[in-house]
C-alpha cells in the first residue's frame, strides 16, 4: 500500500469533519442531556431509569428477539445471494429474486404493521383465504416476521454485493482436488464472505433493536426498548432528559458491533485478479434453491400483497366492491405535488452526496494507511444504532433558532447519516476484496493516487456505486422516523404524509401513498440495475483490453458528472423554491387537529379572505408536543391548535405564546394566552359484523368490556402515550372511584391483552380491521367511519363522556407582522369556524353556542378540577397501579 499522500487527507479531513459536526455533536449534546436534572446536573437520571423493571425487561426483549432476527435473516439473506451467484436456476426466477427482494425496502416501514395486520390479522386477506388464523400475529411472532422482512434487504444488499468479488474458478479447483461438497463450500463460499456474514448479523441486530414503527403495530405485550423509547420522549408527558439516557444505553450494541466487525476483518483475504467463471450446471442443487427462494419470496408477498388489493376495494375486508375513490380522494389534494416534488428532491440530495460521502470514507478506511482511519468502521456502527427518532430530536435541540433548521439540508443531511451504515460497508467489503497493489503498481507506472482511483479502483467498483445511490434513494424516500421533527410547512414529503393519514385513521389512503412511493423507488431500482448490468459488461474487461478499458473510464467519467449535474440543478431548485418561501411570509399553522378539525379552519379562513396567505402543517400530538417542548418560541408554527394541557406546558418551560388580543366569550375562564377551539369527547365503538360473529352482547359501560366473553376482543389507548386514554381513566374514577376504579381498569387492561395501543387512533384502527369487537377512543371517529358505511357503531358509556380542550395561540415572534396575521387569523377560526366544529365535536364552549340532540353526547361530563400536568402524572400512576 501507498504511503499517506496530500490527497488522502483531502479527504480524509472533511468526512471527520461532517461527522464530528453532524453525528458527535448532536449526540454529545444529548449525552450531556441526559445528565440534566431540574437541580442541575447529576447522575440521577440514570439511577431512576436503570432502576425501571420494565425498561430493563423491555432491553433483555429486544436483544432476545433482535438476536433471532439477525441469525435468521443472515441465513436467509445467504441463501437468496448464494443461489443468485452460485447457482443455474431459470434466469428469469433470478431477475425476480433481485428485484423481489427489494420489495419491502421500497415501502415505508410505518405500513408494515398494517401490511402484518390485514394479511394475517383476524380479518386478514390470509386469513380468509386460508380459513383460520395461521398464527398469532401480536406480540413476538409478528415482530418476528415484520423485523426479517424489514432487515432482510439490506442484509441481502450486502452478501450479494461481496458475492460479486468471489471468484467462482476456486469452487471448480476445489472440486478437482478432491474437497467434499462441505469442505469446498466453507473454504470457497463461506470463509471469504465470513466478515461480511458478520456485517449483515450486526446490521440486522441492530436495524431491529433501534425500530419503533414495527413494534407500534404489532408488538403487542412484548415490550421493546424502541417503544419504551417512544413512551418516554414523546408520550403524554414528554420527557426529553430520561429519553436521552434510554437513548445513549441504546447506543451500547454499535460497542459490541464494532469488536466483532474488527474480529471477522482479519478472516478477510484479496484476490489479486478475478476471472468471469460459469459454474456447471447441476439439477438438483439448482432446482432446490430455485424452490427454497421462491418460497421466501412468496412468504414476503404474502404480506404486502394486500396493500395492491385493499386501496380499490370499498371498504375491505367487509365491502369488496370495485373502487378509485381513495386513488381520486388523495390525488385530488392540492398539496401532493409540492409534496412529492419535495420528497424527489430530498432523494436525489441524499444519494447523490450520501454516495460520494459513503463511498470516500470507504476508499480512505481500505485503501490507505492513513492514520485514525479506523475510527470510521466506528462512527458506521454508531450512525446505524442511533434510532432515527433520536437522531431527528437531537438536531433539532442542536440547530434551533439557526437558520439551518426548517431546510432541506438538514433532512438530507440527517438522512446521509443515518443510513451511512449500509452503503458504506457495500464500498468497504467491495474494495477489501480487489487487489491491494493497484495504487503501488499505478504510482510506479507514475499516476498519482487520485488517477489510479479514477482509472482503476472506481470502474472496478462502478455496481457497487450504483447500489449504494440506489440505497440512498430509496431510504430517503421511505424514511419517517428520522425526518418527522425536521421536515417543515415547506419541507414536507410523502412519508411525513403517511404519518399524517395516521393521525386521521386513513388506512386506505396511507396504501395509496405507500404505493406512490412503490413505484417511484421500483423505477429507480429498475434503472439502477440496468445501469449496475451495463456497467458489470463494461468492467469485466477492463484489466485485459486498454481501449475497452478507456471506454469504461469515459463512461464513469459521465456518469459522475452526470449524476453532479443532477445535484446541481436539484440544488438550484431547491435555493429558487427557498426563496420564494421566504419571500412569501405565510402564517404557518402547526395542528394536531383531525381531518374534520383542520377542513373547517380552512374553510373559515378562506371565506374570510386568507386563502393564500398561510401554511398549514399537521402533526400528530406527540411529534408537534415534541417540538412546542424542545423548540419554544423557535418552533416553525405562529398558531398553534393544541391539546390546552400541552400548551400550558410549553408557556411554563418557554413563555412562547402572546396574550390573545381579541374577546372570546368562553363559558369558562382560560389563561389570556390561549382559547379553546374544540372540545373532544370519548366513546365506545364496536364493530358490528365482529360482534354478531363473536355472538357478543352490545356493551353499554366501559365495566362489560371487562367481562369474560371480551377477552383479547377489546382495545384501548395507553394513557402513558396518549392523552385519549385520560378520557377513559377519568370516566373510570368519576363512577367508581379510585378503589373498585382500580379493579375496572386491571380487568379492562387484562382483557386489552395485546391491544393496548400508544396512539388515541389505535383502537379505531383495531375495530376498523375487525382484530378486535370493541375499543375506546374518541368519539368523532367513530361517527365518521359509521357514516362513511363500515359496519361501525358507537355507544355513549354510562361512565360519561369525558371531553379533552384543544386551543388555539399565537407564538410570541419578533416579526411583527406575521404575528399580527396569525392573531387575526386565530380571531376568524374562533368567530367563524366554531359552526361547523361543533357538528364534528359537539361541545359548547362559547355563550349562544347550542349542540343538536342528534349528534350530542348522551352522558357529556366535565373533568371536576383543571386538566395540568401534574392530573394527568396522578392518573397515569393510577394506570400502571392498575395493571
Amino acid at each position: 500500500m501507498t504511503k499517506v499522500k496530500p490527497g488522502m487527507r483531502v479527504i480524509f479531513i472533511p468526512i471527520v469533519v461532517l461527522f464530528a459536526i453532524f453525528l458527535l455533536l448532536p449526540l454529545v449534546s444529548l449525552f450531556i442531556r441526559s445528565f440534566e436534572t431540574s437541580d442541575g446536573y447529576s447522575f440521577s437520571n440514570y439511577l431512576s431509569t436503570l432502576s425501571n423493571r420494565e425498561l430493563l425487561e423491555s432491553i433483555v426483549n429486544s436483544i432476545k428477539i433482535s438476536s433471532i432476527t439477525a441469525i435468521i435473516t443472515t441465513i436467509l439473506a445467504f441463501i437468496l445471494a448464494y443461489s443468485i451467484n452460485c447457482s443455474r436456476m431459470y434466469r428469469p426466477l433470478k431477475s425476480a429474486i433481485k428485484i423481489g427482494i427489494m420489495i419491502p425496502m421500497l415501502l415505508p416501514t410505518i405500513t408494515y404493521g398494517f401490511a402484518i395486520m390485514y394479511s394475517f390479522g383476524n380479518q386478514g386477506l390470509m386469513t380468509k383465504l386460508v380459513g383460520r388464523n395461521l398464527f398469532e400475529i401480536y406480540g413476538f411472532n409478528g415482530l418476528l416476521i415484520g423485523y426479517v422482512i424489514y432487515t432482510l434487504p439490506a442484509a441481502f444488499l450486502l452478501i450479494h454485493n461481496s458475492f460479486k468479488y468471489i471468484d467462482k474458478k476456486y469452487i471448480i479447483v476445489s472440486k478437482l482436488m478432491g474437497d467434499s461438497t462441505f469442505r469446498s463450500f466453507m473454504n470457497t463460499i463461506v470463509r471469504p464472505l465470513w466478515g461480511t456474514l458478520g456485517g449483515a448479523f450486526v446490521l440486522a441486530f441492530i436495524l431491529s433493536f433501534t425500530d419503533f414503527g414495527i413494534p407500534a403495530s404489532v408488538g403487542g405485550t412484548y415490550y421493546v426498548v424502541a417503544t419504551h423509547l417512544y413512551q418516554v420522549m414523546l408520550g403524554s408527558i414528554p420527557d426529553f432528559n430520561n429519553g436521552a439516557v434510554i437513548a445513549v444505553l441504546m447506543l451500547l450494541p454499535a460497542v459490541f458491533g464494532v469488536f466483532l466487525l474488527n474480529y471477522l476483518e482479519k478472516f478477510n483475504f484479496h484476490y489479486d485478479k478475478f476471472t468471469d467463471t460459469e459454474l456447471v450446471q447441476h439439477k438438483l442443487r439448482d432446482t432446490f434453491l430455485g424452490i427454497i427462494s421462491s418460497i421466501i419470496l412468496l412468504g414476503m408477498f404474502s404480506v404486502f400483497a394486500v396493500m395492491f388489493i385493499a386501496p380499490f376495494l370499498t371498504s375491505f375486508p367487509y365491502d369488496p366492491s370495485f373502487t378509485l375513490k381513495h386513488f381520486i380522494e388523495v390525488f385530488q389534494s392540492s398539496d401532493l405535488t409540492a409534496v412529492y416534488k419535495n420528497s424527489i428532491v430530498v432523494a436525489i440530495l441524499t444519494a447523490v452526496i450520501g454516495t460520494v460521502v459513503a463511498y470516500c470514507s470507504a476508499i480512505i478506511n481500505v485503501r490507505t494507511p492513513i492514520k485514525g482511519k479506523a475510527t470510521i468502521d466506528s462512527i458506521s456502527m454508531i450512525t446505524n444504532t442511533v434510532p432515527g427518532m433520536v437522531l431527528g430530536l437531537s438536531y433539532l435541540l442542536l440547530f434551533n433558532g439557526s437558520s439551518f433548521k426548517g431546510t432541506f439540508a438538514i433532512i438530507v443531511l440527517c438522512n446521509i447519516i443515518h443510513f451511512f451504515t449500509t452503503p458504506y460497508l457495500m464500498a468497504k467489503n467491495s474494495l477489501s476484496k480487489m487487489n491491494p497493489t493497484w495504487e503501488t503498481t499505478g504510482e510506479l507506472l507514475g499516476d498519482s493516487w487520485f488517477k489510479t482511483i479514477f482509472r482503476v479502483i472506481l470502474p472496478n467498483s462502478a455496481s457497487t456505486v450504483i447500489e449504494m445511490f440506489s440505497y440512498y434513494f430509496i431510504n430517503a424516500m421511505v424514511t419517517i422516523s428520522g425526518i418527522i421533527f425536521l421536515v417543515s410547512a415547506q419541507t414536507s414529503l410523502v412519508a411525513s404524509k403517511i404519518k399524517e393519514l395516521q393521525h386521521f385513521a386513513k388506512f386506505n389512503e396511507i396504501f395509496v401513498l405507500s404505493l406512490l412511493i412503490f413505484f417511484t423507488n421500483l423505477l429507480i431500482k429498475l434503472l439502477c440495475d440496468y445501469l449496475q448490468r451495463r456497467t458489470t459488461m463494461n468492467t469485466s474487461s477492463i484489466m485485459k483490453d486498454k481501449k475497452r478499458g478507456n471506454f469504461t473510464m469515459k463512461n464513469m467519467k459521465r456518469m459522475l458528472l452526470t449524476l453532479f449535474a443532477i445535484g446541481l440543478t436539484v440544488v438550484a431548485l431547491v435555493a429558487c423554491n427557498t426563496q420564494k418561501v421566504d419571500e412569501a411570509k405565510k402564517v404557518v399553522i402547526g395542528t394536531n387537529g383531525d381531518e374534520e378539525a383542520i377542513t373547517a379552519m380552512e374553510t373559515a379562513l378562506k371565506n374570510a379572505g386568507y386563502e393564500g396567505k398561510y401554511v398549514l402543517q399537521s402533526l400528530g400530538t406527540s411529534e408537534l408536543g415534541g417540538k412546542l417542548m424542545a423548540e419554544g418560541e423557535q418552533i416553525e408554527a405562529d398558531l398553534v391548535t393544541m391539546s390546552s394541557y400541552f400548551i400550558d406546558s410549553a408557556q411554563q418551560k418557554h413563555a412562547m405564546f402572546k396574550d390573545l388580543t381579541f374577546e372570546t366569550n368562553a363559558f369558562e375562564q382560560y389563561p389570556s394566552y390561549y382559547t379553546p377551539i374544540l372540545a373532544i369527547t370519548g366513546s365506545i365503538f364496536v364493530n358490528t359484523e365482529v360482534i354478531k360473529e363473536k355472538g357478543l352482547a352490545m356493551p353499554t359501560s366501559l365495566k362489560d368490556l371487562t367481562k369474560p366473553e371480551y377477552k383479547d376482543l377489546v382495545s384501548i389507548p395507553n394513557i402513558l402515550d396518549s392523552s385519549t386514554g385520560w378520557l377513559m381513566i377519568q370516566a373510570i374514577i368519576s363512577q367508581y372511584g379510585e378503589e373498585e376504579g382500580k379493579t375496572v381498569l386491571h380487568d379492562l387492561i387484562a382483557n386489552s391483552g395485546p391491544h393496548l395501543e400508544s396512539s388515541g387512533s389505535g383502537p379505531i384502527k383495531k375495530v376498523q380491521a375487525g382484530e378486535v369487537a370493541a375499543g375506546f377512543g374518541l368519539r368523532h371517529q367513530a361517527v365518521a367511519a359509521k357514516e362513511s358505511g363500515q359496519p361501525i357503531d358507537f355507544i355513549d358509556p354510562v361512565e360519561g363522556n369525558f371531553s379533552l380542550t384543544e386551543s388555539i395561540a399565537v407564538v410570541d415572534k419578533d416579526d411583527e407582522a406575521t404575528t399580527k396575521l396569525a392573531m387575526e387569523m386565530a380571531e376568524v377560526i374562533i368567530n367563524n369556524a366554531r359552526k361547523d366544529l361543533l357538528t364534528y365535536y359537539p361541545v359548547a364552549l362559547y355563550n349562544g353556542e347550542t349542540v343538536s340532540s342528534i349528534n350530542k353526547p348522551a352522558h357529556f361530563m366535565k373533568f371536576d378540577q383543571p386538566l395540568t400536568v401534574e392530573l394527568l402524572e396522578k392518573h397515569q400512576q393510577f394506570f400502571n397501579s392498575a395493571k
